[in-house]
């Protein structure tokens, strides 16, 4: 395109030079004369445009791919790890003798002993108030069975004045003879059972024996003496023996 415009431009440009001599420098002169009646000779001048010569298209390059731009991983800032306060070892202890020493010996030794001795000490005072305790309840129950045996006394003397009461001696008592009759009372007083244990061998005397022991039926100061004191009537008088030993007999 640019060509084109250069033509007209340049035959414009050579018809400006041309008027411009002829004013400067004047027509030639020449022996021909000019008829005014001539008509101007007419300058045509035609306006060639030359047609632009066609050249091959380049093609048009390829746009290149365009790399899509790598996405790098963002790398983060790596914190520089702080520095460790240096730590001083630790001293090396120094290396303890194996087992314990002669001073622990002597005072592990003292430390048993003195545990050994207050046990012992313990022991004997547990043995000793045990003793005490022993002894006093012997007193008490030696003093508690002097009382029980005069009472037991007292009741065994009325006991035999009052089967003395209902026994009658058979002709064939002989002084010596003894019949032992095993008796059972209620603490009612009443007596509720007899039984010879041990025979004087003469069949009549252990018959008035136990003939003395029905009469006599009942003990009524049994009844009040369970009611008073029970332990005693329980261990003395609930069962008891009794001796038939007849006394002051001529014959």
């Amino acid at each position: 395109m640019n060509d084109f415009k250069l033509v007209p431009t340049a035959f414009t440009v050579v018809l400006h030079g041309v008027a411009i001599a002829f004013l400067l420098l004047g027509l030639p002169e020449s022996t021909q004369v000019i008829k005014q009646n001539e008509k101007p000779l007419a300058i045509q001048a035609k306006l060639v445009i030359e047609k632009p010569v066609s050249r091959p298209v380049k093609p048009k390059p390829k746009p290149k791919p365009t790399k899509k731009p790598e996405v790098k991983p963002e790398v983060k800032p790596v914190k520089k790890p702080e520095p460790k306060p240096e730590v001083k070892p630790a001293p090396t202890p120094k290396p303890t003798p194996k087992g314990p020493t002669p001073e622990e010996v002597r005072k592990k030794k003292a430390e048993e002993k003195a545990k050994a001795e207050a046990r012992q000490r313990a022991l004997e005072e547990e043995i000793r108030q045990q003793q005490q305790k022993e002894l006093a309840d012997a007193l008490a129950s030696e003093d508690e069975l002097m009382d029980e045996g005069e009472l037991a006394s007292t009741y065994i003397e009325l006991i035999a004045k009052l089967i003395g009461q209902n026994w009658t001696l058979p002709p064939t008592a002989r002084n010596g003879m003894k019949t032992t009759v095993r008796i059972t009372t209620a603490p009612s007083g009443d007596i509720v059972g007899h039984q010879v244990v041990k025979s004087s061998g003469n069949p009549a005397f252990d018959d008035s024996a136990t003939r003395a022991i029905t009469r006599l039926g009942r003990i009524e100061e049994l009844a009040d003496l369970y009611k008073e004191n029970p332990s005693v009537y329980n261990s003395k008088f609930k069962v008891f023996n009794f001796d038939f030993i007849p006394t002051d007999l001529r014959r």
